[in-house]
């Protein structure tokens, strides 16, 4: 599937337009992160892009999240390997390579670095990795971020944070026009 018809299924599933930015900015750092590991930047872009594809569908308790995602998914013909990280990023036993155990990792990055961005006036351009490494240590700063899962990147896929957290940021950049940051 190529990137303007995920774009669009993506456009067709969401209910808010914080969901799709989200999307696209997890699809940015997830784009990056191939990039830094010589892997497919569209395998990896697309399963960062449809990650959270059901989120407004599965709403605040979460009950079947990810599983309706893989359905559409597969209705739509998409790749196995996208399906398995869309799905790894809501449960373990899906973390079988580097790309679905990555996923976890450039969600909760990505939900760190936006909230970082809307907060500096030039948001995520000239972002640096010393400034987000304290928003990282500031528990209250973006509370909702899963520290642990940002954290544990090293162990997870093989990244020191201070190269995670560079590469996250220019994943981010690459896509900051396009969800308006």
């Amino acid at each position: 599937m190529d990137r303007e018809a995920a774009l669009a299924l993506c456009r067709g599933k969401t209910r808010k337009e914080t969901t799709l930015r989200h999307l696209i900015s997890v699809e940015g750092v997830m784009r990056a992160l191939a990039r830094r590991f010589g892997e497919d930047e569209d395998l990896w872009g697309l399963t960062g892009l449809f990650h959270d594809l059901d989120q407004d569908v599965t709403g605040e308790d979460g009950v079947g999240h990810a599983e309706v995602a893989a359905g559409w998914l597969r209705e739509a013909g998409v790749d196995e390997r996208v399906i398995n990280g869309v799905l790894a990023h809501a449960f373990p036993e899906y973390r079988t390579d580097r790309m679905s155990r990555a996923i976890v990792h450039a969600d909760a990055v990505a939900g760190l670095l936006v909230a970082a961005a809307l907060v500096r006036p030039e948001r995520a351009s000239g972002m640096k990795v010393s400034s987000v490494r304290k928003k990282l240590k500031e528990r209250a700063f973006a509370p909702g971020v899963n520290r642990e899962e940002i954290l544990g990147v090293e162990e997870g896929i093989g990244l020191p944070l201070e190269e995670f957290l560079a590469v996250a940021i220019e994943g981010l950049q690459a896509v900051a026009p396009e969800i308006g940051l």
